[in-house]
């Protein structure tokens, strides 16, 4: 199991397990368009299976966590990022990990900020993105995809329910 929280969103949509980074991450519990089920907010779990990645809600550490089978990826590009693809595309793990990189740092120094007031020290051995890489790097089972921004968050709810299948 994860050591760390990592800032990402998890849903179920159209029935399949998706990772949510990049901006507007929030997308599934905001837009009514999307056929899908909010499952974790900003804070999830990750572990790496025989190819294939699973996650579950990382605010409370359980025993008997459930795991959600991972098998789309999304980063959601903000406005001013270049080099967005006019629609959606097939990128590969390590493209995925660039792009998501802000993300997982911003939520460890967030974690970092918050465990005095949990009372939780910070217990990571390694960094967030280092944990977070070497799981993505075990996972040959998943569609890595970046979606760019779109002014109308209507146009890119339609291009997620169209995606995953």
């Amino acid at each position: 199991m994860s050591k760390n929280d990592f800032y990402a969103d998890l849903d179920k949509i159209n029935e399949k397990g998706v990772l949510v980074t990049g901006h507007g991450k929030g997308l599934v519990s905001k837009n009514p368009n999307i056929n899908g089920e909010y499952i974790a907010n900003d804070m999830v779990r990750l572990i790496a299976k025989n190819g294939e990645l699973f996650g579950y809600q990382g605010y409370v550490e359980k025993e008997d966590n459930e795991l959600t089978k991972i098998e789309y990826l999304l980063y959601f590009f903000e406005q001013s990022e270049p080099n967005q693809p006019p629609e959606p595309a097939i990128i590969t793990a390590e493209t995925y990990l660039s792009l998501s990189k802000h993300n997982i740092d911003m939520g460890e120094q967030t974690s970092m900020m918050l465990s005095p007031l949990f009372g939780k020290p910070s217990r990571n051995s390694k960094s967030a993105y280092s944990e977070y890489e070497e799981i993505l790097k075990q996972v040959n089972n998943a569609y890595f995809i970046s979606v760019p921004f779109t002014k109308d968050e209507n146009q890119r709810a339609t291009f997620v329910n169209n995606l995953i299948k």
